[in-house]
């Protein structure tokens, strides 16, 4: 007896079901079959260029948007979806377009006005911003994401009053570490220790903390009572893998053959990328069989890392995700390239794998350098650091809330790493 056919709406309600729980191709194959009935059905367009867009297909994404505004041009949403790829890309002059003609349709959507002002703040002009951020909210007093935004507007222009407000209206992971720093870098330790001892008891795992309390201990040489990471520098872990891989030259051409073949983009806006190209999308959700290879090989090294550690009574070996997915990224950097300083908050660990890295460099050109501050912290020289000169076929595998970054190089060569974290789902 064969099974009765689905009508649209049945396959549209299984597609987004499956697209909310994230099962991408399923959802994709669902809302082609819609497609092949009804080519015109504006919402699965949208709907599917949401699912490229997060899987870091942009063509695909933009001509689905398109593809909306060619049959219904007075909708904002895809002008909004095609503005938010676009400042992706860098792309801000152009986004900036789209977000004022999503506004032009209708102009009482809190979520775009906070769009335009993220590319405002790229292109530094940060008085329209702020604007932005704040008609945001006038719209929706609630909307969280403007005022967390519309804080670090207030931390850019070292208003670090104004932004602990801002933070204060927010009860976000960031905005809570991001409250804790501001004040320290207001008040110093007049209130940050209670700040600290009350993040100890209600939000124990946030990495941004973590970062922060490490830094305070260390600069003011006090106890570190944050139970996530102590002390980072303490978990960093290299290795050599050239004996994983037979035959090594053979595997190291055809996973560079892969990595050219996958879009790149140039100093993509939400990375810390110069002078360089990065992937967009989790490289090891691809089928090839030196990517599915890599991910075996670090997935064993995790083990390792994480056995090798077992006896640490830090939360972030006692606490380690019981349930986790591994997300990696290409990232090519040329001549003077480099990764400004950063953490990786939503990871836990994190780590990077050197495929090609240029030959003769200078003294430290090229390393990866470890530190107990970057963003806006006050450098210290005083405070520990760790710098590594990576070999091909090197692993650093390293806590997620560690400030890291590399080194420019003066070498025409290129240097090429496939970096990850594995986060907690």
């Amino acid at each position: 007896m064969n099974k009765k056919s689905l009508s649209t709406e049945e396959t549209f309600a299984l597609a987004f079901q499956n697209h909310q729980k994230k099962n991408f191709k399923v959802a994709e194959e669902l809302y082609n079959k819609i497609l092949t009935i009804d080519p015109n059905h504006i919402v699965t367009h949208n709907n599917l260029g949401l699912i490229y867009q997060e899987l870091g297909q942009y063509e695909k994404a933009i001509n689905c948007y398109e593809k909306v505004i060619q049959i219904q041009p007075n909708l904002p949403a895809p002008y909004n979806n095609l503005g938010n790829i676009l400042k992706e890309l860098g792309e801000f002059k152009k986004a900036l377009s789209y977000y004022k003609k999503a506004i032009e349709i209708k102009s009482n959507i809190a979520d775009i006005h906070n769009n335009l002002g993220i590319v405002f703040k790229e292109l530094k002009e940060f008085q329209k911003a702020k604007n932005c951020f704040q008609k945001a909210i006038q719209i929706n007093p609630n909307y969280t994401i403007a005022h967390y935004n519309l804080g670090k507007i207030y931390r850019e222009l070292g208003k670090h009053f104004e932004a602990i407000k801002s933070y204060q209206k927010t009860n976000s992971t960031r905005s809570r570490a991001e409250l804790l720093e501001c004040t320290y870098f207001l008040n110093g330790m007049k209130t940050y220790p209670k700040m600290l001892e009350k993040l100890v008891k209600q939000d124990p795992l946030n990495l941004r903390v973590a970062t922060m309390a490490t830094y305070v201990a260390k600069k003011q040489n006090i106890k570190n009572i944050y139970p996530f990471c102590k002390n980072p520098l303490n978990f960093i872990f290299i290795k050599n893998l050239k004996k994983e891989f037979t035959p090594l030259d053979k595997f190291s051409k055809n996973l560079s053959e892969i990595l050219g073949k996958t879009k790149l983009i140039w100093e993509p806006s939400s990375k810390t990328t110069t002078r360089g190209y990065h992937t967009s999308g989790n490289l090891f959700e691809k089928t090839d069989a030196e990517i599915s290879i890599l991910r075996k090989i670090i997935e064993n090294q995790i083990i390792i890392y994480k056995e090798k550690y077992k006896s640490q009574k830090d939360y972030f070996i006692t606490k380690w995700p019981l349930i986790s997915k591994i997300e990696a990224w290409h990232v090519k950097l040329i001549k003077q390239g480099y990764q400004k300083s950063h953490i990786h908050p939503a990871g836990w660990l994190s780590g990077v794998f050197y495929l090609k890295v240029p030959n003769l460099l200078s003294k430290n050109e090229g390393s990866i350098e470890f530190t107990l501050f970057g963003y806006d912290y006050p450098p210290d020289k005083n405070l520990p650091n760790l710098i590594h000169t990576p070999k091909a076929f090197d692993i650093a595998l390293f806590p997620s809330s560690l400030f890291h970054n590399t080194i420019p190089f003066s070498s025409q060569e290129e240097r090429h790493v496939i970096a990850f974290d594995l986060i907690p789902k």
